[in-house]
């Protein structure tokens, strides 16, 4: 199923990065050759302007000018005078450029109403227009009509942009060629990325199926013996019934403890547990934990001290029901891994604006490997016991609890052997 989802996920990053990233380079690509579009048309009119002013100016006009406007700008021009052309244009241009000319004149008559052919009227000043030769967008054109003393100048240019369209040409390619390898690293991209994203989801979802397992398994314990119990409790004497029947209460509160506990995990996860933080007195409430559990460590043959700061702890917000919950699930796993005539302190300790709870045994302690994982639902350290009180649930709910109150909750080494469990407010 995550093999599918991954080359799903893939390919819609790929599908989706890719299209945010050609559309980008086609609005930039349309900018830069609208730019270069612009400057070429500004160029030839501005060059034309010049050329313009010169005709105006020169009452000769030499065949070396003319090879010069024609190598330096690239011009191709027709010049008559009246309707005559000069001798110039009968020697360089060919029959399709002769057609080019009467094109663009045709077209300057059509859209802009200039004759080209025009040698009369009143005219003092010099008419012209420059556009795109139409059906040759490879060319622009210009029309003036220049007077003179006693006649005009008809001037037709032609300027070839095929060297702008094969530069715009090439960055097309260079572009599509840029397109293509990114394509090709945003796929790479997204399945490194998409798999590093799937990561936390298998193993929720592996967690998932092991609590799951876990939870059937340990529910179907008690429920053997119950079954087994009523079973039993047909053809039972009335003596033996009282058994079952306590047997069966023994086991149904079992139940009742876990089902409990997978609620409170449930509510955790859903964010519905309810917390009602009030003023603490951190001194007290750990006083208060110490009386309640002193009882039990002194039938176990267990010693259980506690140690609090001299100087007086400030008061502070804490859900006591909740943080009375974890602290008996420190001292529960404590008094069970404790061996007798061990030990058990509890302690209090100030850092600046932060408080430490400790519960540190000198029990079988936990190894470097195992400190990280004993958090996990269903998880023992000691997988050959298999205590009926213990599933492997209370560690993380407390966790679930400490993170509540904006804490941290982990495992150290106790100095002398052992497992210290400190939480840190």
């Amino acid at each position: 199923m995550f093999k599918k989802l991954h080359l799903q996920l893939t390919a819609f990053c790929t599908l989706v990065t890719s299209l945010i990233l050609i559309a980008m380079t086609c609005v930039c690509l349309y900018i830069s050759e609208s730019d270069t579009v612009r400057q070429s048309f500004l160029f030839f009119e501005n060059n034309i302007h010049s050329t313009l002013s010169y005709l105006e100016s020169q009452s000769v006009i030499s065949h070396q000018w003319l090879l010069e406007l024609q190598s330096n700008y690239g011009f191709q021009i027709l010049i008559k005078d009246g309707n005559t052309p000069l001798y110039y244009n009968t020697l360089n241009y060919d029959q399709k450029t002769e057609q080019l000319f009467e094109k663009a004149q045709l077209q300057a008559k059509e859209e802009f109403e200039i004759e080209p052919s025009s040698t009369s009227g009143n005219r003092l000043l010099t008419e012209n227009v420059e556009f795109r030769l139409k059906g040759e967008s490879q060319y622009y054109a210009s029309v003036a009509t220049i007077p003179r003393s006693n006649s005009y100048l008809n001037v037709t240019v032609l300027y070839s942009v095929a060297k702008e369209r094969a530069l715009m040409i090439r960055q097309r390619l260079l572009f599509g060629l840029a397109i293509t390898v990114g394509i090709i690293l945003l796929a790479v991209f997204s399945w490194f990325f998409t798999r590093h994203a799937l990561i936390p989801v298998e193993e929720s979802r592996r967690r998932q199926t092991e609590f799951i397992a876990s939870a059937s398994h340990e529910l179907r314990s008690p429920l053997t013996v119950i079954l087994s119990s009523l079973s039993a409790m047909e053809d039972a004497p009335l003596k033996k019934q009282q058994e079952f029947t306590s047997i069966i209460r023994k086991e149904g509160q079992r139940m009742n403890r876990l089902v409990g506990d997978l609620l409170s995990l449930a509510n955790a996860d859903n964010n519905n547990w309810s917390f009602s933080p009030c003023e603490v007195e951190p001194d007290t409430f750990l006083l208060n934990v110490y009386e309640k559990y002193q009882p039990r460590a002194r039938e176990k043959q267990i010693r259980l001290d506690i140690h609090l700061p001299e100087d007086m702890v400030p008061t502070c917000q804490l859900d006591a029901d909740r943080m009375d919950q974890v602290m008996g699930i420190l001292i529960d796993n404590a008094l069970y891994y404790t061996p007798e005539g061990g030990q058990i302190l509890l302690e209090l300790r100030q850092k600046g604006n932060r408080l430490e709870y400790r519960v540190a045994d000198n029990g079988p302690g936990i190894s470097d490997k195992e400190k990280s994982r004993i958090f996990q639902r269903f998880y023992r350290v000691d997988k050959s016991h298999h205590d009926k009180n213990h599933y492997g649930l209370g560690l993380c709910i407390a966790e679930e609890i400490v993170r509540m109150h904006g804490g941290k909750i982990h495992v150290i080494d106790t100095p002398k052997g052992g497992a210290t469990f400190v939480i840190s407010l």
